[in-house]
C-alpha cells in the first residue's frame, strides 16, 4: 500500500509538471514586437507597415501600387516566427506567408480573386 501511495504521489507531480505554463514560450512573441516595413512585388507591388504587439497581434498597411491606395493589414505571427496576414477583404484581399526573425522578415503573398501573387520582404524599423 506505501508503494502504491507513493506512485500515486510521483503521478499528480509528473502530471502538475508537464501541464504547466511554458513562460519561456509565452515571451518568445515579444522578440518579434514593434514597428516593422517593407516592400512586396510580383503581380503586384508596393510597400507595407506593421506594428506586432507582445502577444503575436499583427495590425498596419499595404500600399498598392496597382489600386493606387492603402489597404488594412492585420493577422498574427506565432512563437516560432510563423506570419500569416490579410491585407483588404478576406473575400477580395490578399493573403501573406512568411517567417520573422528578430530583425527580418519574408515570404509569399497571393490574391486568388484576381489570380496575382509575389514575394515580400521586411526588417524591423
Amino acid at each position: 500500500m506505501k508503494h502504491f501511495k507513493i506512485f500515486l504521489l510521483i503521478g499528480a507531480l509528473t502530471m502538475g509538471i508537464s501541464c504547466s505554463k511554458d513562460e519561456n514560450n509565452d515571451s518568445q512573441q515579444a522578440i518579434f514586437a514593434g514597428s516593422w516595413s517593407g516592400t512586396y512585388s510580383g503581380g503586384d507591388a508596393g510597400t507595407w507597415n506593421a506594428t506586432i504587439d507582445a502577444d503575436g497581434i499583427v495590425e498596419g498597411e499595404a500600399f498598392s501600387n496597382n489600386l493606387k491606395q492603402s489597404l488594412p493589414l492585420s493577422g498574427s505571427i506565432d512563437n516560432s516566427g510563423d506570419f500569416r496576414a490579410t491585407v483588404g477583404s478576406a473575400t477580395n484581399g490578399a493573403t501573406f506567408k512568411g517567417a520573422f526573425t528578430q530583425e527580418s522578415a519574408s515570404g509569399t503573398w497571393e490574391n486568388k480573386a484576381y489570380e496575382i501573387s509575389g514575394s515580400w520582404t521586411g526588417s524591423k524599423d
